[in-house]
């Protein structure tokens, strides 16, 4: 079954044989400031990257008075609380912002969307219109949001982080009931910071055999770059990964785990470099192999001179560079035959001398 590529918007196609899609998860990381938020657009855009999203949400509608904080305390800028009381400091973004956003990343030439989390986040955003949408995680057994999503008929990007199969096949089956094709998958892994031997990787790649016909990617919570390169390496059709402008931001626990805009040119070129180590399958050598084929491998030579007449024995051959006469694998074939002509000694052997 063929991969299907998606549309993401501002000429970005995401899954087939297009690159891999690199994602920036802004956030809540703009800490309510509409020119932080148009500077990691911004950035994104000229450090290399292909789309950008921020989350949509108010507090009370994400989460009641009193949910435990789930992420590493170490992330926490505040003094700690409940997930409402982080929630609170950053969902006060004026939603006449997302249109001005909208409209400088269109301009900048990089896709934009924001993640919803609540069901009047989300018909907030689909009356902004944007480029495509994304699932987080935690809201995968959301199907109503789903569903709500799917039916604008927009590209939609799902991470299954503690998802089981089932849970995604269930949202997958809610976004293609309503006509929408345009789906790619995320394996994500919800732990925040996630160390390098909770990344679990192979879940990737058994979500692409699961799910022949979708892009599948990455999500990345890891510190640092290395665990979202290894997932280019694997084959992810896409890469999510935090961002901000400035780690030591107060508020959002994101802005400790996250991309900063310095590092961004750096991650871009190794995720570019990696991606065209991957190549191609071929059987036999390839073009940057060609002198190599030619004068690393070995003929067979005789070590000293035949007279025209005089029958081959092992004795009069041996095996050296380069490859350009007969290989050695017919050594065999060799012995035994009668010269036809006089050969030199140290001369490749070629089938007409015989």
């Amino acid at each position: 079954m063929e991969e299907r590529a998606i549309d993401l918007g501002n000429g970005v196609r995401l899954g087939g044989m297009h690159h891999c899609v690199i994602l920036l998860d802004a956030g809540v990381n703009h800490n309510n400031d509409i020119e932080r938020a148009k500077q990691l657009i911004r950035t994104a855009k000229e450090g290399g990257a292909d789309a950008i999203k921020f989350q949509t949400y108010s507090a009370g509608g994400i989460s009641t008075r009193t949910a435990p904080r789930y992420w590493d305390a170490k992330l926490d800028t505040d003094g700690g609380g409940s997930q409402y009381d982080m929630f609170k400091k950053v969902d006060s973004l004026p939603k006449e912002a997302y249109t001005e956003l909208k409209v400088y990343a269109k301009k900048l030439g990089i896709a934009f969307s924001s993640s919803p989390f609540d069901m009047e986040s989300a018909r907030f955003l689909i009356m902004l219109d944007l480029d495509f949408y994304k699932i987080a995680s935690a809201e995968i057994p959301n199907l109503p949001l789903i569903r709500l999503v799917a039916e604008t008929g927009k590209p939609i990007i799902l991470s299954t982080g503690a998802c089981t199969i089932g849970e995604v096949e269930d949202a997958l089956q809610a976004i293609r009931q309503t006509g929408n094709q345009e789906v790619a998958l995320q394996h994500c892994v919800l732990s925040y910071p996630c160390k390098d031997e909770d990344a679990n990787l192979a879940k990737m790649l058994r979500l692409k055999q699961l799910f022949p016909d979708i892009p599948v990617g990455y999500s990345d919570h890891t510190l640092g770059t290395l665990v979202p390169l290894g997932a280019v390496a694997l084959g992810a059709r896409s890469i999510e990964k935090h961002y901000t402008v400035d780690k030591s931001l107060p508020d959002s626990p994101d802005h400790g785990l996250s991309l900063s805009a310095d590092e961004l040119p750096g991650f871009m070129k190794d995720v570019r470099r990696i991606e065209s180590a991957i190549g191609t399958s071929l059987s036999g050598h390839y073009e940057a192999e060609a002198k190599a084929h030619a004068y690393a491998r070995k003929s067979i030579v005789t070590v000293q001179p035949i007279k025209k007449g005089t029958r081959i024995s092992a004795d009069m051959l041996a095996c050296k560079r380069p490859g350009t006469g007969i290989y050695p694998r017919f050594l065999e074939q060799i012995i035994g035959r009668e010269a036809k002509v006089d050969i030199n000694e140290d001369e490749l052997l070629d089938w007409s001398m015989f």
